[in-house]
């Protein structure tokens, strides 16, 4: 048995420890209050933010499916001048036409498919009606449609898409469509609202404005005192706690603080810690590459059953068309769609101009390579027709070939077949980031409830930490007025 002098000094021996502990965490819970607040508060408004913003946003229409070409016509080439990048055979205001990107990338050119005579200003008119369509407006007035070659402005290189054409309504809130007309899709859909309010998402979290030293310093300083503090509190709160040390007597501002924070702290420190990491370990992925010129026109004897779309592919010693049909259920343009498709046995199919032929394998695979792929190696290749998993909305193009390498890290390479375009990269360090990132940062282990309530959990909980932000800054400056 344990006398009790000895007993009373180990008890005492504790108390000095802790005593210690607490005061040497409140110490820097005070000290590092004002940076960490203003992370919090930064970082925290702007994330309440965005599913607001997305709330807020025009959401686009899905516009009808577009009409197939004439099973058996026989189309009458057009008079290219030089080389093009694409080439195309679809339907025009009820028509066959051939439409063509020329070799700088800036401009598309139509042609009747019946007698090869350019349509004057035909993709002005096309890019008019996919906004209309993509905007559910059939007939209010149009302010302004400009041609976009370059990113800026309203159009950042997030939207990813080039050329594009800027269509304006005559309407109070400034509905604007970005419009391809390559792929009849939609690129972007805003207005005067979610401008604003995608301005301060960008001023404020992202930080698109500084430098990338700047921000990566600025941004993990704060956050990371942020996390600390975060960390420090919590702790603070459990010795304490074990110590029968809290007074339930002190100010109420001091235990809302506490309270709130104890309540709230494990999300904020999960929402920063994984926006620090998505901030150190996420890639960039490199701009598309532009697609390889077409210096010569495939053999078009006659068009096939079922085809909505023809576009010219060459690479290598093939040359062919890819097909392009109704796809069930696809995307009709939507910005936040979160579906996914990829399907092995379901490849496009190619037209050598007189009947089918199997190029889809070596086409992506011929893609790939040209984006970086390792050239010989075995590969598998898929489909991918809607958005979801690792490949996002915010990637922009549909359909594109997923080409899955057998290599380490396990790189896929998603490519555009119809326009040649290199869409993104993605290995296991990407999944693993992205994954952290989805369900720590975002919530989607949420998605059972539906988006909205997600939404509606995550910025409660981004909202009670500003809050609990906000009431320790108030207590700082108390303590630092009156010091």
């Amino acid at each position: 048995m344990t006398p009790p002098h000895r007993q009373a000094g180990f008890v005492a021996l504790q108390a000095l420890g802790t005593g210690r502990l607490v005061g040497v965490l409140t110490r820097w819970h005070r000290r590092l209050a004002l940076p960490a607040g203003v992370a919090v508060l930064l970082w925290g408004l702007s994330g309440v933010m965005h599913p607001i913003m997305s709330a807020l946003s025009p959401q686009p229409q899905r516009p009808a499916p577009a009409a197939t070409l004439p099973a058996g016509f026989v189309p009458v080439q057009p008079a290219l001048t030089g080389p093009v990048r694409e080439l195309k055979l679809m339907m025009f205001a009820g028509r066959p036409a051939w439409q063509w990107l020329t070799g700088d990338g800036r401009l598309r050119h139509w042609a009747d498919a019946r007698t090869g005579r350019e349509i004057v200003d035909a993709d002005r008119v096309e890019a008019e009606r996919l906004a209309r369509a993509f905007a559910g407006d059939a007939s209010g007035p149009v302010a302004r449609i400009t041609p976009v070659s370059t990113f800026g402005g309203d159009y950042p290189a997030m939207n990813k898409i080039l050329p594009v054409w800027r269509v304006e309504f005559a309407r109070d809130d400034g509905l604007t469509a970005f419009v391809d007309t390559g792929e009849a899709r939609l690129s972007t859909l805003t207005d005067d609202r979610k401008r604003v309010l995608m301005g301060a998402f960008v001023l404020l979290h992202s930080w698109a404005w500084a430098s990338e030293p700047v921000k990566l310093t600025g941004i993990a300083v704060l956050l990371g005192c942020g996390l600390l503090t975060m960390a420090g509190g919590l702790v603070l709160w459990l010795v304490r706690q074990r110590a029968a040390t809290l007074k339930p007597g002190q100010p109420r501002l001091r235990r809302w603080h506490r309270g709130l924070g104890t309540a709230v702290g494990v999300a904020g420190m999960l929402l920063v810690g994984s926006g620090l990491i998505h901030l150190y370990f996420s890639r960039a992925q490199a701009p598309a590459q532009p697609a390889p010129l077409l210096t010569a026109i495939p053999a078009l004897a006659v068009v096939p059953d079922g085809a909505q779309r023809l576009s010219a592919v060459r690479f290598g010693e093939h040359s062919g068309w890819l097909v392009a049909a109704a796809q069930p259920g696809a995307s009709g343009g939507g910005e936040h769609q979160h579906h996914h498709a990829a399907d092995a046995d379901a490849l496009p199919r190619y037209w050598n101009g007189q009947a089918e032929t199997d190029l889809a394998q070596q086409h992506a695979l011929a893609l790939a390579e040209r984006a970086g792929a390792p050239a010989g190696q075995a590969a598998t290749v898929s489909l991918v027709t809607q958005f979801g998993g690792e490949y996002g909305f915010f990637q922009k193009r549909l359909p594109v070939y997923r080409v899955d390498y057998a290599v380490p890290g396990k790189p896929a390479y998603y490519v555009e077949p119809a326009t040649g375009a290199f869409s993104a990269r993605i290995d296991d360090r990407d999944r693993l980031e992205g994954y952290v990132f989805a369900y720590l940062h975002k919530w989607h282990w949420l998605d059972g409830l539906g988006k909205t309530p997600r939404d509606v959990i995550l910025a409660g909980f981004a909202a009670a930490n500003v809050a609990a932000a906000a009431l320790g800054l108030t207590l700082w400056w108390r303590r630092h007025r009156a010091r």
